[in-house]
């Protein structure tokens, strides 16, 4: 019997964007090293539907295939493609990821996919405004650390405070207590090795974020704790509110740098005592629940959640 096909379909307009790095192109490669022999795994872009010939080679590709669409691009195709796809298809997922990607026909999806636990509970939520057909699921599929990312070669000997993102997607600390490593970063295009590195040297990384509004048919638009989990390869700590989608759930309610909220108090005053603790017994508890989260987001655990959805089909 032939392997089972995987594709992890995105469109056009996404393929420089950092979502689609890892959880297309690093997803797969994870899948491809870790599902087994029973599944074959690739790419594909999703034409649009202006394109016919590249949408009938698409669809013909996907025969007999489980498909996973990147956040909403199954949209590119259009009605009538998608029709085509749901006849061939042995299933069809769509990955979320940070949005509430749009509702589609009547039938179309098997599987939402939901990057986080908070999202999970989202779509299950509002799954009906989604027009889903009967056995619909939800399903969560762990986000990953970047597998790019390398421990620090020695102990830190120093508290060094970083923060790796686009500075509109947190809530940073102002006045001294601005990190001492804030990369340039544009959110799309390849990440450099400067990064990556920079990563890796700062010690207590800030995740602190604004509460999310933003919602679709009445689904709360979540995030994946993706920045905890890229601090927990590299063996740093982190600082973060209570609202951020994930936190509590992988580093439970007692991680010494959990904080009320994002005012700028709560922010000065998690670092000065994470600076403070460095080293300390705080400090390792800390640290041995950021390691812990990292092992339930490794690659084998991830992929062991992908390998449960494409049971399913």
């Amino acid at each position: 019997m032939p392997p089972r096909k995987v594709i992890f379909a995105y469109r056009p307009g996404q393929q420089n964007m950092g979502g689609k790095t890892m959880r297309v192109d690093q997803l797969s490669a994870m899948a491809a090293d870790l599902l087994g022999a029973g599944y074959s795994v690739e790419t594909a872009v999703a034409p649009r539907e202006r394109q016919p010939r590249a949408c009938r080679r698409f669809v013909s590709k996907c025969k007999g295939a489980i498909i996973i669409f990147h956040k909403g691009a199954a949209t590119a195709l259009g009605p009538d493609n998608r029709a085509r796809l749901r006849k061939v298809a042995a299933g069809i997922c769509v990955d979320h990821l940070d949005i509430v990607a749009p509702p589609f026909e009547y039938g179309f999806v098997d599987i939402h996919i939901a990057a986080s636990i908070a999202g999970e509970r989202e779509l299950i939520r509002g799954l009906d405004s989604l027009d889903p057909a009967p056995g619909t699921q939800v399903r969560h599929l762990p986000h990953h650390a970047d597998p790019r990312l390398r421990k620090p070669g020695t102990p830190s000997r120093h508290f060094a405070l970083g923060y790796f993102g686009l500075p509109g997607n947190a809530v940073l600390p102002q006045g001294d207590a601005i990190p001492a490593m804030m990369p340039d970063y544009r959110g799309s295009g390849p990440v450099s090795e400067d990064f990556l590195s920079q990563m890796a040297q700062a010690n207590f990384h800030i995740c602190t974020r604004a509460p999310s509004t933003r919602r679709n048919k009445g689904i709360l638009a979540t995030k994946p704790f993706t920045k905890g989990f890229n601090a927990a390869a590299v063996e740093a700590n982190v600082l973060v509110n209570r609202q951020v989608h994930d936190a509590e759930y992988y580093l439970e309610e007692d991680y010494p740098y959990m904080i009320a909220d994002c005012s700028q108090a709560a922010i000065s005053d998690g670092i000065a005592r994470a600076a403070a603790d460095f080293g300390g017994p705080a400090w390792s508890k800390a640290r041995a629940a950021m390691d812990r989260m990292a092992r339930r987001v490794a690659p084998p655990a991830v992929v062991a959640e992908l390998e449960k959805i494409c049971r399913l089909f």
